[in-house]
């Protein structure tokens, strides 16, 4: 049977590093993830993790990256993932995102 896993969700970045997605992705082949900083004034920080194994070695597929207001990050894999992990954090002030999501998968 086919699976599709998808959502959309919005939050506010705190000073320090947050999972804001914790995304079990084990039974998805493809995976996007879209992450746009909704804000008019303040920057965010950003980085991507992803786990082959349920609390197994970290992989960093993103390193801390910083979005501008108004800006767009997107993600796609192929490769396989038990979790992926998206974590935001304050750039220059708290601000606001959205995060959109969609895996398909046998």
């Amino acid at each position: 049977m086919w699976k599709v896993d998808k959502s959309s969700l919005t939050g506010v970045t705190t000073a320090n590093y947050t999972n804001v997605l914790d995304w079990k992705t084990a039974e998805l082949g493809k995976k996007t993830i879209l992450l746009k900083n909704t804000d008019a004034s303040q920057s965010l920080k950003y980085k991507l993790l992803a786990y082959a194994v349920e609390g197994g070695i970290v992989k960093e597929l993103a390193a801390e990256t910083m979005l501008a207001p108004g800006e767009l990050a997107e993600f796609h894999y192929n490769r396989q993932w038990d979790k992926l992990e998206l974590m935001t954090a304050s750039g220059s002030g708290a601000g606001s995102y959205q995060i959109d999501y969609e895996g398909q998968g046998a």
